[in-house]
């Protein structure tokens, strides 16, 4: 994703209108899995983005670390099942050697 993607993602708020999803509902396991691959990303788009781009990827990384913290802190999270996802994602995101 490019720095403008995770901006909107992250700060266009919807309106004060709530979604109305019941909170046993949300699978807090896959979603810290996604605010936290999102934030590694955005952590590495901080190196070339322009001084702009960085205040806004720093507004968008506070949210998304405010999401993850709250999900992580829900009673239908599992522990072993996200550092199994996160540790499936980092393989799967692993460049393979150049020969």
């Amino acid at each position: 994703m490019r720095v403008a993607q995770f901006v909107r993602k992250y700060t266009i708020t919807s309106n004060g209108k709530k979604s109305g999803v019941k909170r046993d509902r949300i699978n807090s396991t896959v979603k810290w899995v996604e605010y936290s691959t999102d934030l590694i990303k955005m952590t590495e788009l901080l190196k070339t983005a322009s001084f702009e781009e960085k205040c806004n990827l720093a507004t968008a990384m506070q949210v998304a670390e405010r999401k993850k913290n709250w999900h992580y802190k829900q009673e239908n999270f599992d522990l072993q099942r996200a550092s199994y996802l996160m540790s499936r994602w980092k393989n799967a995101t692993k460049q393979k050697p150049c020969r």
